[in-house]
């Protein structure tokens, strides 16, 4: 083991998280840095990038309109913190503005619904296609609710998550197994490679993998991520994900010299605690210490 590989070790057993970590050169592929790179995690809101790259192949296809509306109303749409789910008026939207929700504030409602149209199948479909065979997209928030609810026999996700909030060991996070099928399931391998695709045009049309992009940098959280590298000419580009002892964040880091990074980071917190700044931090120093170590 390296020694990046163990200061990177290190930030994440100060941080009381288990953490996982690849990042990979987009202009020099040979060179690559992981730590538990290729063991499966559960998604949490990451789950949305893959959702997002089915959903731009289907507009590649013909098949849905970007600028078609949909209508998202209260009741029947998925319940959030972010964007529509939040809100408590139908909302009205394109199908591409509700990618861009569901992208940069990581709006349930926004994916669920996106999730509806382009289905499961497909998105199943993109990631073979790619050759991600072990990552999986079987269900949506609205799927992540009716588990948590199932497995704790509660009768609202709120008291679920109460519940999972009394947790104190990663042995007990049983929601969360990767194991399980009905979760959704990459690794941070797989997730830099998507990234790589979609950096490169390969993963739809040149249009499309160029709205994505576009997308993922005016993402809001800038906590993990970005916090590795606050620079006003450094492109931070990523989608996290965030549920209870998860925290996530995948991302592409440009250099205005040319030079560009994707790096997934996947954690679980032995503490299943909705705030946890220690663990955004984690994140941050990882990302930094993996590019570093590439550069």
């Amino acid at each position: 083991m390296t020694d990046t590989e163990q200061r990177i070790l290190r930030c994440f057993d100060d941080a009381g998280v288990f953490g996982h970590v690849h990042a990979v050169a987009l202009h020099d592929r040979h060179r690559e840095i992981g730590v538990r790179a290729d063991e499966p995690v559960v998604l949490a809101s990451v789950f949305k990038l893959p959702l997002a790259l089915a959903y731009a192949r289907m507009v590649d296809s013909g098949e849905l309109s970007a600028t078609d509306a949909v209508e998202l109303v209260p009741g029947i749409r998925t319940p959030g913190a972010t964007g529509v789910a939040a809100m408590a008026d139908p909302v009205t939207m394109s199908w591409r503005d509700a990618v861009r929700s569901m992208m940069t504030v990581s709006d349930n409602a926004a994916a669920d619904a996106i999730l509806d149209v382009v289905g499961v199948d497909r998105v199943a479909a993109t990631l073979r296609d790619l050759g991600l065979t072990s990552t999986r997209v079987p269900g949506g928030t609205r799927d992540l609710y009716a588990t948590l609810v199932e497995e704790f026999g509660c009768t609202s996700v709120n008291e679920a998550i109460t519940q999972l909030q009394a947790v104190t060991s990663l042995a007990e996070l049983a929601a969360f197994d990767a194991a399980d099928p009905r979760n959704n399931v990459s690794t941070c391998r797989e997730m830099t490679r998507l990234l790589s695709a979609i950096w490169t045009d390969r993963a739809a049309s040149a249009q499309q993998c160029a709205f994505i992009r576009s997308v993922m940098s005016q993402q809001v959280w800038t906590q993990r991520l970005a916090a590795a590298f606050p620079f006003d000419d450094v492109v931070v580009s990523g989608k996290t994900g965030t549920f209870v002892a998860l925290r996530h964040e995948v991302g592409v880091v440009e250099y205005p010299n040319g030079e560009s990074y994707a790096v997934a980071v996947l954690t679980m917190s032995a503490r299943a605690r909705l705030i946890l700044p220690a663990a955004d931090d984690a994140i941050a120093q990882a990302a930094r210490l993996a590019v570093a170590s590439l550069r």
